[in-house]
């Protein structure tokens, strides 16, 4: 059996000595100068058009980035989801399960409360929470002639009683050039015309609103070379959905027709009979 030396051994040859203790400092980074800059950030984002949002550069430690796409899984080796229809050409993560831990990481420092107070303070939305299952989040990545309609995201979970409320994105995209296209285009919500219109360029980060009034995407195709696609990390907040909560999530079934004559006949019988019922029963066994 390996012995619990031989295991670090191993494992330090796969790392440099100190490479973790290093990234955990790295990971923390985004918190640092979202903090720093939260004023600015507050002010950008209540000042965006054609609707709240704000663009943030180099928010991010530039080599975790650049970890996380050395560990981008490739086509061929993982179990995504793939998008292709008339609306959408795309590839996403079944969530953050099957990422490498640094990514995994990153995901879970960018839902960490720290990070998630700082984001209620700019975007003026309380009572912020994550998703768990990292639903529709994870890593997105599209290939030369994929594209995203202009669309207003879906705002409940399909599973958990919370809404949708505000949207994360980050770029991975070294060199990227703007003849590719890919760029996010915010809309008007009543002309469908893009009032800003984001570059998906290395270390940019984008944070904006989940309604019916916000849409987003890149309609045409992309352009880049077939050795070259969009990556981006995708996160959402989300808020308890009041409503979800207050419904009542148990279906019960028919039941057998003995079950149905049961609760027939029980209808009928006052519930203070059963209460004398069940007092009875208790004193004859006693």
């Amino acid at each position: 059996m390996q012995g619990l030396s031989d295991m670090q051994g191993a494992h330090l040859s796969r790392h440099e000595a100190g490479a973790w203790p290093d990234a955990a400092d790295q990971l923390t980074s985004p918190l640092a100068r979202l903090t720093a800059q939260r004023e600015k950030f507050r002010a950008d984002y209540a000042a965006g058009q054609p609707y709240p949002h704000v663009v943030m550069d180099g928010l991010f430690d530039a080599g975790t980035l650049d970890r996380v796409i050395a560990d981008f899984p490739r086509e061929g080796h993982r179990d995504w989801l793939k998008y292709d229809n008339i609306h959408e050409i795309k590839q996403t993560s079944r969530g953050i399960s099957n990422l490498s831990p640094l990514t995994q990481l990153l995901f879970l420092q960018l839902c960490s409360e720290p990070f998630i107070e700082q984001l209620q303070y700019i975007t003026g939305i309380p009572d912020l929470v994550w998703d768990p299952m990292f639903h529709g989040a994870g890593l997105h990545e599209t290939y030369r002639g994929g594209w995203l309609n202009l669309h207003a995201d879906w705002t409940h979970h399909p599973s958990l009683p919370l809404a949708r409320r505000l949207n994360l994105i980050v770029y991975l995209n070294h060199d990227w050039d703007d003849a590719w296209g890919g760029h996010l285009d915010l809309a008007d919500p009543d002309t469908l015309k893009a009032g800003a219109s984001v570059a998906p360029l290395f270390n940019r980060a984008v944070i904006f609103p989940t309604t019916a009034r916000t849409p987003h995407g890149f309609p045409d195709p992309l352009t880049c070379p077939a050795d070259r696609t969009r990556k981006s990390i995708s996160v959402y907040y989300w808020t308890a959905d009041l409503e979800a909560v207050e419904r009542n999530y148990i279906s019960f079934l028919p039941g057998s027709a003995d079950t149905r004559k049961r609760a027939l006949m029980r209808s009928f019988v006052p519930p203070i009979m059963f209460d004398v019922a069940r007092s009875l029963r208790s004193k004859l066994k006693s």
